[in-house]
């Protein structure tokens, strides 16, 4: 392949990760993945293969350049990894110093991908694989059973709603915002007093970090999340699928997801079911969260489709603005 500067920069580390592993470099073909270079981010994915052995992946994160986060994000592949190895691709070589690894290639794509115009039972097949993963990820370091407390999110949310009034902060339609946002609030006594399930979290657990193969997928990218009730990476992955991909028109008032795509993800997902606290509160929250972290002027192209859909999926979420 004709290497351009970001995938030369990778090629050069792959030497010295090849003698980790044992392999002599020269033996394996590069082919690209996934790139992102932007102001921010300048990342590359490497696919290698050589004959008769399975295939690899490069990842080399050019900038920015943070030798510990790096470090840090690798520590939590691997406890993702020995906690759910069928799970995670494994980790074969690092360099920490020039932000590079080799992991194992898995034949999957992105959930993002997967769902992006599919029909609806494609959509729920793909919904309940990654349900299954999640639901294996967290039993594979799984907390306790514990009282949910939606004081501490909803106090945040309440600091949010303060920064707004105090113009510390700025979100798009506030006045709306701040209605949503109260109206979330003031549902507190339907969150509390009911048990949920806890369990070391994904960190980062939107549709982008989720491989869906034929019959299985994989995790990456993990953040290295706490300890906390699951609500938290089922939020995050549902309001993420609702925000881009779920069809709003059939969303019935009230909900936040489709019947079919909530049925289909729980069928996959057995530690906790719709009803569970800490889903409830936190799949809402989570479109909240997503709504303030938008600017509200000088967005992306990305950031512009996030926002629409968001502003049509708002009236389903908080039926009564």
């Amino acid at each position: 392949m004709e290497m351009d500067a970001l995938t030369r920069k990778a090629m050069a580390v792959w030497p010295a990760l090849a003698v980790q592993m044992g392999e002599r470099p020269g033996e394996w073909t590069p082919s690209r993945l996934a790139m992102r270079e932007d102001a921010r981010v300048s990342r590359i994915l490497l696919r290698l293969d050589k004959s008769g052995a399975t295939p690899l992946v490069l990842k080399h994160e050019d900038r920015p350049r943070r030798p510990q986060v790096f470090a840090e994000a690798v520590q939590a592949h691997v406890a993702a990894q020995e906690g759910f190895p069928d799970g995670v691709p494994a980790i074969r070589a690092v360099d920490l110093d020039r932000q590079s690894l080799v992991m194992d290639y898995v034949p999957g794509r992105p959930l993002s991908v997967v769902l992006d115009g599919a029909s609806p039972q494609t959509q729920s097949a793909a919904l309940r694989l990654a349900g299954a993963w999640l639901a294996g990820f967290h039993r594979g370091r799984l907390g306790d059973r514990r009282v949910f407390q939606p004081k501490f999110t909803l106090g945040f949310l309440d600091q949010v709603l303060a920064e707004i009034s105090r113009g510390e902060r700025a979100v798009s339609e506030p006045d709306l915002f701040r209605a949503c946002a109260e109206s979330l609030i003031g549902q507190r006594a339907e969150f509390e007093a009911q048990q949920t399930v806890a369990a070391a979290t994904h960190g980062d657990m939107h549709m982008r970090n989720l491989l869906i193969g034929s019959d299985r997928a994989w995790g990456v990218d993990f953040a290295g999340g706490r300890v906390v009730p699951v609500g938290h990476d089922i939020g995050r992955l549902l309001a993420d699928y609702a925000i881009l991909r779920a069809p709003h028109a059939d969303i019935p008032v009230g909900s936040v997801l489709p019947p079919q795509a909530e049925q289909a993800f729980f069928a996959g997902y057995d530690l906790v079911g719709p009803d569970d606290p800490s889903v409830r509160l936190l799949v809402r929250h989570r479109v909240l969260a997503e709504w303030w972290g938008l600017p509200v002027s000088g967005r992306s192209t990305a950031q512009e489709r996030r926002w629409q859909r968001l502003k049509s999926l708002v009236p389903r979420v908080f039926a009564q603005h």
